[in-house]
């Protein structure tokens, strides 16, 4: 059966992409400095996958094929810091992409950029099995317009987190390249900054082309050195903003997804206890104002109003439970908590969240971490921008 013209078209496409990183690839490999190892790698991908229907507007959606050039530049890490060999000399580094919906336009043309972590799992001889974890942001997304008949509810805003996770296996093909096929799972989501934000999930097979200016060797370190654990005291403030939509009655004399954007924030205070030379556990306690939860909205004559729903501004007290996993100076914070003393209305959140978050040490003692705060382990609520310090930092002896 001939292959259809947008088929071609795609593969099309891939030769070209990797015509050009093989030719580039081939002029800088002519460089190579002997005295000082080149740490950095270079790799270029192109992926081609489906879009994942979570939600009404996608299930009877036609268009969901898509396809993905990614561009990386890799460090590679050689175990002369003590985190690097515990994590079994990662890459890390930056990286940008593009992603293209073929017929799809109602979802745009998201690019952007984002973090790289790749870990490596296993290796036998020239064969590899990888693992990646990609974290950034991404522009251009076509977002919900009833009035330009734009129907996406996934996304709410042209700018998005972008999120990519994914594994494979990559083969030596010599002293400079690996080539790599991998599946990926992306996605795309705002932390219902805008709404609506269902988030995009989209699954894909990549085939992808690294190349080593040099490959970095493993230092070899025989003497053995008792790692230092610590249990940690943090103090943290943080603020965000939502988008917010009227739910309650005579919600259909309003446009879809009218609402208000509501103010959030609050303090922590964290005590973490290092168990390993990678993780923590701890728990967390603090308060926070959530506009949301502090103001109820209603219609009149088709007109969406809010008011005050206490005759004082209510904070809300939680308890987090956390894990901590430490890659040096970040660390990933997860943590699932409750509002013992939330007063539910319908509409309203549970008193169950989750929470995740990025968090890197400035210095010994000073941090600041990136996160999202959300509910049912899948509904974003809102995204946590967030300064802390260390109070006490003492040696755990066990």
């Amino acid at each position: 059966m001939p292959l259809s013209i947008n088929r071609m078209y795609v593969i099309r496409r891939f030769f070209i992409f990797f015509a050009v990183v093989s030719t580039v690839s081939l002029f800088f490999s002519q460089k190579k400095d002997s005295l000082k190892p080149n740490r950095w790698a270079f790799s270029a991908g192109g992926e081609y996958g489906g879009i994942i229907p979570t939600n009404e507007s996608l299930n009877f959606y036609r268009h969901k094929a898509f396809t993905g050039y990614n561009v990386q530049f890799l460090k590679q890490t050689d175990g002369s810091r003590t985190w690097e060999k515990r994590f079994n000399y990662p890459q890390i580094g930056f990286g940008f992409f593009a992603l293209d919906f073929l017929k799809g336009k109602d979802m745009g043309s998201p690019y952007g950029f984002y973090g790289i972590y790749n870990g490596k799992f296993k290796q036998w001889n020239r064969l590899k099995w990888m693992h990646s974890i990609n974290f950034g942001m991404s522009f251009n997304s076509n977002y919900f317009d009833f009035d330009n008949q734009y129907y996406n509810i996934s996304v709410g805003s042209k700018t998005n987190m972008y999120i990519s996770l994914g594994t494979g296996l990559y083969y030596e093909l010599g002293e400079h390249f690996d080539l790599g096929l991998n599946v990926k799972f992306n996605h795309l989501s705002n932390g219902s900054m805008q709404i609506p934000n269902k988030g995009l999930n989209m699954a894909s097979g990549q085939l992808s082309l690294v190349y080593y200016p040099e490959r970095v060797k493993p230092v070899v370190d025989t003497v053995y050195t008792p790692t230092e654990k610590y249990n940690t005291l943090e103090f943290s403030v943080f603020g965000g903003r939502k988008d917010t939509f009227y739910q309650g009655e005579n919600r259909v004399d309003l446009p879809y997804y009218e609402g208000y954007n509501q103010d959030v924030y609050g303090a922590d205070l964290l005590y973490m206890h290092q168990y390993s030379n990678k993780s923590a556990i701890g728990l967390g306690v603090g308060v926070n104002y959530d506009g949301e939860y502090n103001h109820q909205g209603y219609v009149v004559d088709s007109t969406l109003y809010q008011k005050k729903r206490f005759s004082h501004d209510r904070l809300l007290v939680s308890i987090v439970p956390t894990y901590r996993l430490m890659i040096g100076k970040l660390y990933i914070n997860i943590g699932a908590g409750v509002y013992p003393f939330k007063k539910t209305r319908k509409y309203d959140n549970d008193i169950v969240f989750q929470r995740i978050g990025l968090q890197y040490q400035i210095t010994d003692r000073l941090f600041a971490s990136f996160g999202i705060r959300a509910s049912n382990f899948h509904i974003a609520d809102y995204l946590e921008w967030r300064l802390g310090y260390t109070i006490s930092k003492k040696k755990n002896k066990k």
